[in-house]
């Protein structure tokens, strides 16, 4: 199981080829600027999560966004769990 930290927004083809890449197991964590891949469906079999503060930093909420939010200590739980990590 990797995880994949996407720190940056749609526009970045690199972000794009790690989602996409994303397998079924693996988890996606939305982070700073990546959060914004949230606001559509993403096509991947993977989990994929947003960071709740990021999200809000951005003038977005839980009702904007189409994964689940995690706090930091979700996310820190998520990368204890992981085997490897990419991003």
């Amino acid at each position: 199981m990797y995880l994949i930290v996407v720190k940056n927004g749609p526009d970045n083809s690199a972000e794009r080829v790690n989602i996409n890449a994303a397998k079924d197991g693996d988890r996606v964590v939305l982070i700073q600027d990546g959060v914004f891949w949230g606001l559509k469906e993403l096509a991947t079999k993977a989990e994929v999560f947003a960071l709740k503060d990021d999200v809000e930093a951005r003038a977005y909420s839980a009702d904007d966004v189409t994964v689940p939010l995690i706090t930091y200590e979700g996310f820190i739980d998520i990368v204890e769990d992981c085997e490897k990590s990419i991003g």
